[in-house]
């Protein structure tokens, strides 16, 4: 196991839950998000637009939205939003679940590339990702396959950060420190930026730490369903105590930091950043059995995932005169290696050496037309070692051509469209079939303004996704999800075929006196489906699943609605309200699909006064009874929060007060493989700081 510097100990001994984006938000703090909100550029689209001019629901976290949503894993931060959910495995195993899918559906991006780790492979496993030093989060709902790869077919979340300076910065030097604490995980975690130079020469260092202890809930781990199941089943000798008010092996402790180097100037940027990030976490619910030799009793180990990554990032752009406007590129390459610990004996070592690059060729206005077009190659050598290795090691890559057009007919009208031919090779070094075919797609997406106010958006998208390793080559125990896994290959149906998708989603969105909007609705029907589906076979005390295809069907809709109540120089009230939903099922049997999140409303209310701001939120989570084979249902439960903070200091100070789920429900979030197992943490007081000059 590896262990911590002392200069780690130090800051995580000062450290938070809630920490806070740690650039510069002063201009920010003090103003309402809502107003601003749709006028932050997106960057995970070509041209820089902002929300409302975009034909895809998109949706952007920054500033103290950002601050106070903060959570110790992306999945949680995001999961709040309309429209997304998580995988919840624990404080920092929580992927984002997008309208129902997630896993290799849903990319998870860092300044527009991949991630580059493992965690869309299985749900214990830790996004790479930390939110504590992001500028802000990009939420694209739907498929983002045409831009981004066909592994974005449910959407992606894009973390975007300052270590590569792209402009001169403000002043010679400037920097954040932020830290806190969370009593429901035993959170502490401190985080800090620093960014100096010149008008031409920018160097940024930042860090971050946190450790947290075993999750606190407010009863049984296991749901009374499973406890019902298991003493129907009356196991021979079980005398197993149940876990009652806190969740065993959910301990973390996480760190990471980079050094980024920028030089900027009239004709463009060019700079680069070193990062690393390590952690070392339990893997909740899944104690293995061991037997000791010579010994006729059986025993379980914990499991712990220790994950270390080294990543290299630059980015560049340059601008042109006509006819080009300019061209940006992008690379990351990183090292990465994840150990799955059994007690003291390593068990699994998953190793991916990822590389990601991408360059875009942005048109000058050629009459109303402005586009970008470009090629992204990504290459993944994936190796997985020990008894646990459910896929087989595997080179994946991907070699892609893009275009994004955008035509403004009038003043009201804006089209938008894109096409992706990307072609993807698996070469798993077996004497098995590899993988060899190319995916297409294209969207064409309009904007609509009725009036100053209010548009009507658009968004049809026709797209192809490659089948991933796993589906194909899996075979094996995947000992997080409690089965057996078999690929198409594996079983000998062949190579599975791509899945073809069409999605429409619909957009009103506007303001008009106090009310401000946003109401999608959407479909999104896919042949051929690639779906994990149990068999009646048992392996190893673990039951058989094999990866086949199905026509499915997705619809629902994501709405929110603010209020203004009370609007003057020194304070006002607003009330935000939302809701979302999702069906699925399988066009022909109407089975219904796994773990899609139930209904879903929130109500809250906000409050600022000089430099007092407020809150109150509750959120409602229907019950979902709508389940796939050997899935348990979930109950509904209501979450209470409350927010306070307080800014001083020349406002370069701000102190605030959290608290979270205060009617101590026991929560089961339906997305999460351990519904049944691990609830979502007990009633939560969150304390932090953050200091910036």
């Amino acid at each position: 196991m590896k262990t911590r510097n002392s200069g780690a100990a130090l800051a995580i001994a000062s450290g938070a839950v809630v920490l806070c984006s740690t650039y510069d938000l002063r201009a920010q703090e003090r103003e309402d998000d809502h107003h601003t909100l749709d006028e932050i550029t997106v960057t995970a689209a070509p041209l820089s637009r902002t929300v409302e001019q975009l034909a895809q629901p998109t949706q952007v976290l920054s500033g103290a939205e950002l601050a106070k949503k903060q959570a110790a894993s992306i999945g949680e931060t995001v999961s709040q939003e309309p429209g997304v959910s998580s995988t919840y495995f624990g404080p920092v195993a929580s992927r984002p679940v997008i309208r129902g899918q997630f896993g290799e559906r849903v990319r998870v991006l860092s300044n527009g590339l991949d991630a580059l780790d493992v965690s869309a492979l299985s749900e214990d496993h830790q996004v790479s990702l930390d939110s504590i030093l992001s500028e802000r989060i990009e939420i694209v709902r739907g498929p983002a396959t045409l831009l981004y790869g066909s592994g974005a077919a449910g959407g992606l979340v894009n973390v975007v950060d300052t270590r590569i300076t792209n402009r001169p910065l403000a002043k010679p030097l400037s920097g954040a420190f932020s830290a806190g604490f969370d009593s429901a995980i035993g959170e502490r975690a401190a985080a800090f930026r620093v960014e100096a130079g010149t008008d031409l020469l920018a160097v940024h260092v930042d860090y971050f730490g946190r450790r947290t202890d075993d999750v606190s809930i407010p009863g049984f781990a296991e749901s009374a369903l499973q406890r019902a199941l298991e003493e129907a089943e009356e196991e021979e000798g079980r005398d197993e105590e149940e876990a009652f008010g806190r969740i065993e092996n959910t301990d973390s402790e996480t760190d990471g930091g980079a050094l980024g180097i920028s030089i900027t100037g009239d004709s463009g940027f060019i700079g680069a950043s070193l990062s690393t990030f390590n952690s070392d976490y339990g893997v909740p619910g899944h104690a293995h059995e061991h037997e000791e030799e010579g010994e006729d009793e059986e025993g379980e180990e914990i499991v712990r995932i220790d994950l270390e990554q080294v990543r290299v990032d630059v980015r560049g752009e340059y601008n042109f005169d006509a006819p080009l406007n300019h061209v940006n590129f992008r690379f990351a390459s990183n090292d990465y290696e994840h150990t799955e610990l059994e007690g003291d004996e390593i068990g699994t070592v998953f190793e991916t050496m990822g590389t990601d690059a991408r360059v875009e060729v942005h048109h000058e206005p050629w009459g109303s037309f402005e586009g970008a077009f470009g090629v992204q190659y990504k290459h993944n050598e994936f190796d997985a070692i020990g008894d646990e290795a459910f896929v087989p090691s595997s080179d994946t890559t991907r070699t892609s051509l893009f275009f994004f057009e955008e035509f403004v007919a009038n003043p009201n009208w804006l089209f938008q469209a894109s096409a992706r031919a990307e072609r993807q090779e698996i070469d798993v070094g077996l004497p098995v079939t590899d993988y060899s075919d190319t995916a297409l797609g294209a969207s064409i997406g309009a904007v609509w303004t009725l009036t100053d106010g209010t548009s009507i958006a658009a968004n049809l998208v026709l797209t192809e996704r490659h089948p991933t390793s796993t589906e194909l080559y899996a075979d094996g125990a995947h000992v997080a999800a409690n089965r057996v896994e078999r690929g198409s290959v594996t079983t000998g149906n062949g190579i599975l075929d791509k899945e073809v998708s069409t999605n429409l989603d619909l957009t009103y969105r506007g303001e008009a006196g106090r009310l401000e909007w946003a109401l999608t609705a959407f479909l999104n029907s896919v042949d051929d489906y690639i779906l994990l589906s149990p068999t009646a076979q048992v392996e190893d005390g673990f039951q058989v699943f094999e990866y086949r295809q199905d026509d499915v069907d997705f619809y629902g809709f994501e709405g929110e609605l603010r209020i203004e109540l009370f609007d003057a120089p020194s304070g006002h009230w607003h009330t935000r309200m939302f809701s979302d939903f999702v069906y699925a099922e399988e066009s022909g049997s109407g089975a219904y699909l796994p773990r899609i999140p139930p209904w879903r409303f929130g109500a809250g209310l906000h409050y600022s006064w000089r430099a007092l701001e407020s809150g109150l939120e509750v959120v409602y989570h229907d019950g979902q009874t709508r389940t796939a084979a050997n899935e348990l249902p979930t109950d509904s439960y209501a979450i209470v929060n409350i927010d306070l903070s307080w800014t001083f200091g020349s406002n370069n100070s701000v102190v605030f007060l959290r608290g979270k789920n205060l009617g101590d429900r026991e929560a089961r979030q339906h997305t999460s493989p351990l519904k049944d197992l691990a609830p979502l943490p007990g009633r939560s007081l969150q304390l932090g700081l953050r200091y910036w000059f």
